[in-house]
């Protein structure tokens, strides 16, 4: 605090002088104006806690090849001890822009392989107050000697199951250039015996109730490696169960109303918790009184179909958590229609989205509830078909004619005991 303090009474003294010079010689150079105008400036940004006082400039240290585009981004630690993204407001620059250039929003375009240098070229990142960091740019075409697979944990240690972990690689060329931490055009793969899943980010997620051994495998024109990683269930401490994002073990919603739960998990070795959506497994406890969307980008939706209460339950690596439920209202159900009763004529290779929509006696008056019902078709060898939109009040099952001439199928469907059926012809 007492070097802010002289920092601020140092500005505040440049402005009195300026002040002062301005009142006895007047406004005759531009010099003085610019000057008191970016004291002024850096005092508001202190008073605020905006006044950078260091700049870190990520994502660099990659390799990139003529045409390509790469996104940099830029944190800064303020005076108020705050850590905020600049990426937008500071000034960005280049050391060789017929290699490598640099806009506004931090975006690098390749513009030239080059072979100088191992093709670097260094971008510059600079602050409204002068503060400077720089960042690592490589543009080259030479081939990829190996791949080194790396995760945030100790070599020796475990990650904890439940919480995503960041799998990256650092990169070697035949010129000796290392691109660090990348995932860059890097295809991933896990073996056959485990649960876990990975995405073409490199997240691992993982969910055993067991301790489990993963072994990765990333592959990088036709160089690859592997990396083995141990999840142990025993690292989660604890799940949470969040509305709003707030930890929640009471929840009230109406026929009809839809609400999105996230899942969280704070380890044994950490107070601060993590999201688990993507591991998480949601379930009720009794009953169908709520439509859970259990997948998809929406996953952890929850729609109120029949009034009462149930325990919502939240499951992940042998932990579980739960909130009560309360369904309320007095509307009950019907009947229900696919896309209001009327048959169907498919041409050949045409899509069609059917919903069912439930009709009740009272408020609502109708509720799609296509992603809850049971469907079946009468021969699958005619068509496609696949659930879309999970979580939404437009979600459809979604039907393809893949037939090679006229014939017909039935769809069926089954809700809360009541059935309905659509005949689609297929020319």
């Amino acid at each position: 605090m007492k070097s802010n303090k002289i920092k601020s009474n140092a500005i505040a003294f440049f402005i009195a002088i300026c002040l002062t010079n301005i009142m006895l010689f007047g406004c005759d150079t531009d010099n003085n104006a610019s000057e008191l105008g970016q004291a002024v400036t850096f005092e508001k940004l202190r008073e605020q806690g905006l006044f950078i006082e260091s700049l870190t400039i990520n994502d660099d240290h990659i390799r990139l090849t003529k045409g390509e585009t790469h996104q940099l981004s830029a944190m800064a630690l303020t005076n108020s001890g705050d850590v905020i993204d600049v990426t937008e407001s500071i000034d960005w620059s280049s050391s060789d822009n017929s290699i490598a250039t640099v806009n506004e929003q931090g975006l690098v375009t390749a513009v030239a392989n080059s072979s100088n240098n191992q093709g670097i070229v260094i971008i510059m990142g600079t602050s409204i107050n002068g503060i400077v960091d720089e960042g690592e740019i490589s543009v080259s075409d030479v081939a990829v000697s190996a791949i080194n697979l790396i995760h945030p944990q100790p070599e020796e240690g475990t990650i904890g199951t439940c919480v995503a972990t960041n799998i990256t690689a650092n990169v070697n060329y035949e010129d000796g250039y290392i691109s660090m931490n990348t995932i860059k055009d890097i295809s991933f793969s896990l073996d056959s015996n485990t649960s876990a899943t990975i995405d073409k980010n490199g997240t691992l997620y993982t969910s055993s109730p067991d301790i489990e051994t993963t072994i990765i495998t990333g592959t990088l024109d036709d160089i690859t490696d592997s990396l083995t990683v141990v999840a142990d269930p025993l690292n989660v401490g604890h799940l949470d169960i969040l509305l709003d994002d707030i930890v929640t073990d009471d929840i009230t919603l109406a026929i009809g109303e839809r609400i999105l739960v996230n899942g969280q998990a704070t380890l044994t070795n950490t107070t601060l918790p993590s999201s688990i959506d993507n591991t998480i497994v949601w379930s009720q406890e009794s009953g169908d009184y709520l439509g859970i969307t259990t997948t998809g980008d929406n996953k952890g939706t929850l729609v109120g179909l029949i009034a009462g209460t149930t325990q919502l339950v939240g499951s992940c690596g042998g932990n579980q958590t739960t909130a009560t439920v309360s369904v309320t209202g007095t509307a009950e159900l019907d009947s229900i229609k696919i896309n209001k009763g009327s048959d169907i004529t498919l041409a050949s290779s045409e899509s069609v989205d059917l919903t069912l929509t439930a009709y009740y006696t009272d408020t609502p008056t109708s509720l799609n509830v296509s992603e809850f019902a049971h469907w079946s078709v009468s021969d699958t060898s005619l068509v496609t078909v696949e659930l879309i939109d999970l979580g939404t009040n437009t979600a459809s099952y979604q039907l393809t004619n893949i037939s090679k001439s006229t014939d017909e199928v039935i769809v069926t469907v089954t809700y809360a005991g009541e059935s309905s059926t659509i005949n689609i012809t297929l020319e």
